[in-house]
């Protein structure tokens, strides 16, 4: 039996997170994933690293603390991590979202957010091409987007560096108990992996190993669906900011099952446009909806007409890990020592990310957290 301090189950940008900043502290890692670094969530996702789609509470409060870690990873890691600090445009075509949006705007602001009110003349200024009607806009300017593929794949190069083992298509069976603690994992081969922590970040595939050791987690993937649309040159102006229908930040809080369709759009780095999205609480179903395409380009059409003329290039879906009460689970299980979770992200894994795997190395080491844990306990649904 293999010996370790921590063994990480999982190597999406959470748990790479969790290894690169363990490993810096000098303890022996193995990172574990059952298919490729960065093939799950993470390398499905639309690299954004928002606070201006969150309100005060929690979550905001990790957002803002998460917003500032790229700035390190930028210095690190530097053009690798493509990160393009163009701001996001909250945007409201609906009055009733729009009353909401100055009480919003001062929360944020409260909470160390640089965001600011725009009415439509201002709004069309910064993008020409949203020329659908709106009541005005939330401007966040340090909002960013990244390449979270990228980011994660080098990260787990510099972990590997420094000493940790990285295991791809490794699946982990089981997690390892005596007594009831963890004390390490049994791979699917047989194999077993000794380690006092084990830290689960398996995305919304983290459910089974954590309830099989005795800890309730109600967490579900939410499915969803974007598009890439053809541009006739490429043009990462095409858009200049993340825009984000102000229906999405419901969207994003519902607890409904049933799809919740709302528009987010951009440019990529490589100058291609990405549009989204939708949410659905339907398993693990890969299914892409042909007819749920159309309708996301004619309601992101609504905003910037433009789309309507762009051809669809490619379309794919990914699960986001949902828990009921929208904040992520991060930190140790006091029913089950030994066992630590970074997982229920949802849509905002890759910019609570580093900030996940900071924290979590830090509590293993006895270090005070950057924030309060204790809104992410992962014993709360017990």
């Amino acid at each position: 039996m293999s010996g370790f301090d921590a063994v990480v189950v999982g190597a999406g940008i959470v748990g790479v997170s969790t290894a690169w900043e363990l490993t810096r502290r000098g303890a022996r890692v193995c990172l574990l994933e059952a298919g490729a670094v960065s093939g799950g969530t993470t390398g499905l996702g639309e690299g954004n690293v928002l606070c201006s789609d969150k309100d005060a509470g929690p979550e905001l409060d990790l957002s803002v603390a998460g917003l500032a870690m790229y700035d390190e990873l930028e210095a690190l890691l530097g053009a690798e991590a493509r990160i393009r600090r163009k701001g996001a445009l909250i945007v409201h075509p609906d009055a009733d979202t729009w009353a909401a949006e100055p009480a919003r705007a001062a929360r944020l602001r409260e909470a160390g957010v640089d965001a600011a009110l725009l009415d439509p003349a201002a709004v069309r200024e910064r993008e020409p091409r949203l020329t659908g009607a709106l009541h005005g806009a939330l401007l966040a300017p340090g909002d960013l987007q990244c390449d979270p593929r990228r980011i994660t794949r080098a990260l787990a190069g510099r972990a590997a560096a420094a000493g940790a083992t990285v295991r791809e298509h490794t699946p982990v069976a089981a997690l390892a108990l005596d007594g009831g603690a963890v004390t390490g994992v049994r791979l699917e081969d047989g194999e077993a992996l000794a380690a006092p922590a084990v830290v689960v970040a398996a995305g919304p595939w983290s459910r089974e190993l954590v309830e099989a050791a005795g800890v309730a987690l109600p967490l579900e993937p939410r499915k969803g669906q974007l598009l890439e649309l053809g541009l006739p040159e490429a043009d990462e102006r095409f858009l200049r900011h993340k825009l984000v229908d102000g229906s999405y930040l419901r969207s994003v809080a519902s607890t409904a099952p049933d799809r919740e369709l709302s528009t987010v759009v951009e440019t990529t780095f490589d100058g291609a446009v990405v549009l989204g999205s939708s949410r659905e609480r339907c398993g693990f179903d890969p299914t892409v909806d042909r007819a749920l395409a159309a309708a996301m380009v004619e309601r992101g059409a609504r905003l910037v007409p433009a789309l309507a003329s762009l051809p669809i290039v490619s379309t794919w879906v990914g699960f986001r890990p949902w828990l009921p009460d929208h904040l992520p689970a991060v930190g140790p299980s006091r029913r089950v020592p030994g066992l630590w979770l970074g997982t229920g992200h949802e849509g905002s894994g890759v910019a609570l990310g580093p900030i996940t795997g900071r924290l979590l190395a830090a509590a293993l080491h006895g270090e005070p957290p950057l924030v309060p844990l204790d809104p992410f306990d992962p014993d709360r649904f017990a």
